[in-house]
């Protein structure tokens, strides 16, 4: 596997971790650009099993030379949800397969 490739996935488990830690911040109406990488979660909450799961994404992503701020991981994030709200039932497609 290429270095290139490598970092491509890394990045994209990533943004997954945090995807998923960003849905749950939004589903308890927590403003989560303000809150994701200050507030600190009580042990047995599921927001703090999360936020867990996207700091090992982290480190592991740092491993590999994917090394982001804070900044532009909350960056990433809005270009991501902003692309979501484009096109909720994903990427158009050119060809319809029921045709």
């Amino acid at each position: 596997m290429s270095n290139v490739k490598e970092r491509g996935g890394v990045g994209d488990v990533l943004f997954r971790e945090f995807g998923e830690y960003v849905n749950a911040l939004v589903e308890a109406g927590e403003p989560w650009k303000e809150v994701w990488h200050v507030k600190v979660w009580p042990p047995d909450s599921r927001l703090r099993w999360l936020h867990g799961r996207f700091l090992l994404a982290r480190e592991m992503a740092g491993l590999s030379g994917v090394r982001l701020t804070d900044t532009q991981v909350t960056a990433e994030q809005e270009v991501r949800m902003a692309h979501r709200a484009l096109f909720p039932d994903g990427i158009p497609k050119l060809f319809r397969s029921d045709a």
